[in-house]
């Protein structure tokens, strides 16, 4: 949820913030959601301005979260690879090494239709 509040207040066309699950935070940080949207608001100024490399992060923090990018929130996580967008290469439980999930593309969702 907090990804959610931040990307949203960066640009808030390509990431909306669901108004509900701010009811599912704690009251510290759904007091720091309100901070940021405040801030936003008050300030006028972009939170990526408001921090030392703040293009970066937050650039960093939408790769990281561009499963909540509004083209993909009503897409369904891929059954093949749980959501991770990546399968393991082997059976082997010693074997960490992964590939992308070829029915995701490494996006860990899908649209849900029999084509996917």
């Amino acid at each position: 949820m907090a990804a959610q509040v931040l990307l949203s207040a960066y640009n808030g066309e390509a990431f909306q913030l669901d108004v509900a699950g701010l009811g599912n935070m704690d009251r510290n940080n759904y007091e720091l959601a309100m901070t940021v949207i405040r801030g936003r608001y008050d300030t006028g100024y972009e939170p990526h301005d408001m921090v030392k490399d703040g293009s970066k992060i937050f650039g960093d923090l939408w790769d990281i979260w561009k499963r909540l990018h509004v083209e993909e929130r009503g897409k369904h996580l891929c059954p093949d690879c749980n959501g991770r967008g990546t399968l393991y290469l082997s059976q082997d439980d010693d074997d960490m090494r992964t590939k992308p999930c070829p029915r995701c593309s490494g996006k860990g969702r899908v649209c849900g239709c029999t084509l996917c």
